[in-house]
Parts: C-alpha cells; sequence; structure tokens
C-alpha cells in the first residue's frame, strides 16, 4: 500500500507541488510551536529587563538617599558636638576654666544652676520670650533645654577681650544673657567682667 502511494506520487505531474506543500506543513507543524515558545521567551525577557530595569533605577535612588541620610546624620552630629547636654556639662566646666587661664584671666566664680526647658515649636527661635504663642499645633517633638552658666572673671582689656572671642570660637550653642564689666581695681587696670550664658540643646521628649 506503502510503496503504491510512493510510486503514484512520484509518477505525478504535480509531485512537486505535494512535495513542497507537505515540507511547508510539516515545517508549520515544528516552527509554529517554536515560534509561540519563542515569543513566550521574548515576552518573558522583556519583563524581567524591565524588572532589571526598574531595580536599577531603584538602586540609584537608595544610593541618593543613603548620601541624604549621610549628610543629614553628619549635619545631627555637627550641631550635638555644638550642644550641651547633662553628659557634657563637666567638659564644658572645664573648658571655661581652662579658657580663664589660657587668656591669663582670674577666675573669680562659676557657677552652673538647674536646667531648663520649654516645648520647641516650628520655626522657632531659642531666645523667643513668647514661643506658646505660636499654637499648640506649631509645636514639634522636641524640647529646647538650656543650662545658665554664671561666669565671672577679671584680668585686663586685651585678656577679657581675648577670653570673649575664644568662647565665641568654640562655635557652641550659647546665648549671652548678661554681661557686666567694671573695674576691679582703684587704678582701673583690672577689671572684673560677669556674663550670665545660656547654653542649649534640644531633644525628643519623653513619651
Amino acid at each position: 500500500m506503502i510503496r503504491q502511494t510512493i510510486r503514484t506520487l512520484a509518477e505525478s505531474r504535480y509531485r512537486w507541488i505535494i512535495v513542497t506543500g507537505g515540507t511547508f506543513a510539516v515545517a508549520l507543524v515544528l516552527i509554529v510551536p517554536l515560534v509561540d515558545v519563542y515569543r513566550a521567551e521574548s515576552s518573558e525577557k522583556k519583563a524581567l529587563l524591565a524588572e532589571v530595569g526598574a531595580a536599577s533605577q531603584i538602586a540609584g535612588q537608595l544610593d541618593k538617599y543613603e548620601s541624604r541620610v549621610d549628610e543629614r546624620v553628619a549635619e545631627l552630629k555637627a550641631l550635638e558636638a555644638r550642644s550641651v547636654d547633662e553628659e557634657r556639662l563637666p567638659a564644658l566646666r572645664d573648658r571655661l576654666v581652662e579658657l580663664a587661664r589660657e587668656t591669663r584671666c582670674s577666675l573669680r566664680r562659676l557657677n552652673v544652676g538647674e536646667p531648663m526647658s520649654r516645648p520647641w515649636y516650628a520655626n522657632d527661635s531659642p531666645t523667643d520670650q513668647r514661643p506658646d504663642a505660636k499654637g499648640k499645633e506649631s509645636e514639634t517633638h522636641f524640647a529646647l533645654q538650656w543650662r545658665p552658666i554664671a561666669l565671672s572673671v577679671s584680668g585686663s582689656v586685651a585678656d577679657l577681650r581675648n577670653l570673649l572671642e575664644k568662647i565665641k570660637a568654640d562655635n557652641m550653642l550659647v546665648y549671652t544673657k548678661s554681661f557686666e564689666i567694671y573695674p576691679s581695681s582703684v587704678s582701673r587696670k583690672s577689671l572684673t567682667m560677669d556674663l550670665d550664658l545660656w547654653y542649649f540643646s534640644l531633644v525628643l521628649k519623653k513619651r
């Protein structure tokens, strides 16, 4: 039966058309599934490339965020270095004694008062006399603390000026609440300077 069919096909004038058509049909049977596989793989590849692109974009944004976080942390550390809390108070006291010695001023009095605090508001200032006027809605999660220090020294005009310059050069968060200078000797060659200083710090409120 098969031999008869092959012989008939070989003797037919349409054998090339039949062979071509058969070949094309076989090709369709084999290739069409491969095309579907290729399309599926292409779609999957596009999806993967999109995910990789999105991941790369997110990674780039994370690098920017990390850089901004590092900048803010550095700013915070710099701010903390300028503030005075309970732990840094002994070091501040020692520093003021050292500055008086360096500038050849005689230390007459150095008293540290009790710390005081109040809520810290948005767009606030440490020296604001009426911070509560801003309203409760402007209150932040921070509290402003300040530690009053009464400093009294005596020395020449040049020595006292030198001391003030060194206190300023320390770049601490400090406010001069009051300042008074007067002669401490009949000759007026030595002067006494009384300073009331407030050293500030911002702390998180306790919940």
